[in-house]
Order: C-alpha cells, then structure tokens, then sequence
C-alpha cells in the first residue's frame, strides 16, 4: 500500500525544484501571517512552477476571508484548500461551492470521543481531514504528538491524514499504531523553524515508500 505524503510549508522554490522528482503527493504552501512558514502569494507564484506534475497544490489558510481566498484562488488555482482554523461545517461548505475547490479540514485530536464528534460534524462537506495535535501556540507546525491510540478505531471510511509531530524517528510506529493510509510532515523535515531540508525531506519520502 502506498502512503500517501504531503510536505507541509515549502517556503523555498530552490526546495520544491530539489524534491520536484519525488513524486509527493501534496504540497502546502502557508498562507497565515503568524506562521514561520508563512509566504506571499507572488512566492508561491514561485513555488508552483517546480511542483512535479503529479503533486496536487494545497492552500493552507486559517480562517480565510472570501477576497483573501479569491486572491489565492486566482493567481494558484491550488487543488485544495485547507482549512485549519475555527471554520465550521457550514463555512466549509460554503467556500466549496463558492470557489469550485476541494477542502481539507485540520482538527484536532484531543480525546477519542471528541475525535469522532468532529470526524463525523466535517466529514460531509470535505474531501479530506487532516487529524493534528491539539492547538498550541500556533493552529499547526508545533512539532508535537498526541496519543496515537485515539485513531484505533475504524475512521468510517474518511480519507484523513495523520499529522502532528511526525518525523523519520518515530513515522514507521505512527503508520502501524494509527494505520493511517496519509502522513502530512511540516517541521520533521525542517532543520530550523520553517526552514526545510531536501535531504531530510528525500529520506522521509524514501522511508514512507518503503514501510
């Protein structure tokens, strides 16, 4: 079975023509102004040019206006985008039908019960969930886990993504714990804080494709 992997937080078009070739499944590019990760619209102009043709774009925002949302949409077209703020099901959806793209919604995983209550409160009006670690001091990129034991359960059928502290230490233990079929990285890959590296990011694809 092939995992699926998305590089969260490119920030450096010289990264993305690096990893071009290694056939990642998702890219995404931040667009919230108090991540380290966070990049303008004309850097991501940038980055897109070197995505490997069968990389789909995903647009992270957190609570995204409409004209913020048009702007990106506009000049990126991004196969997704994602929602990792406070959106409800009903903005989820309305953001579908307005700007014709495909959603992703980040919650967080905070006990098992909860989990489920937000699975199945998101799961209509998205094309994918990315289940993270609860909040820290920013919506995503904290670097930390949470008990993997919640996902046990049978996820009903979601296409979801594991995300919150993933790294080449610990990847192979989260894909048989949690038997998550995605893995979303942001700072595994990094060598200081937003900053990432082709290396590292070469050996957790390699290391993903060969579990």
């Amino acid at each position: 079975m092939k995992i699926e992997i998305k590089i969260c937080g490119i920030s450096d078009h010289n990264i993305m023509s690096k990893i071009s070739n290694l056939n990642v499944d998702y890219v995404g590019l931040v667009f919230f102004e108090k991540s380290p990760r966070n990049i303008s619209i004309d850097k991501a102009k940038l980055i897109v040019k070197h995505i490997g043709n069968s990389t789909k774009i995903v647009a992270l925002t957190v609570n995204p206006s409409d004209q913020f949302l048009r702007n990106i949409v506009n000049n990126l077209s991004p196969d997704y985008i994602q929602l990792h703020g406070e959106e409800t099901p009903y903005r989820c959806f309305e953001i579908k039908k307005k700007f014709k793209t495909k959603i992703i919604k980040a919650i967080s995983a905070k006990s098992s019960k909860n989990l489920n209550f937000q699975i199945n409160k998101y799961k209509f009006v998205t094309e994918k969930i990315i289940i993270d670690s609860p909040k820290d001091n920013l919506p995503g990129g904290n670097g930390k886990t949470f008990n993997w034991k919640f996902l046990k359960k049978d996820k009903k059928n979601i296409n979801w993504l594991l995300a919150g502290g993933i790294n080449l230490s610990n990847v192979s233990k989260a894909i048989k714990i949690t038997k998550t079929k995605g893995l979303d990285i942001s700072s595994g890959v990094e060598i200081s804080k937003g900053v990432k590296s082709s290396r590292l990011i070469r050996s957790f694809v390699k290391k993903c494709r060969n579990i």
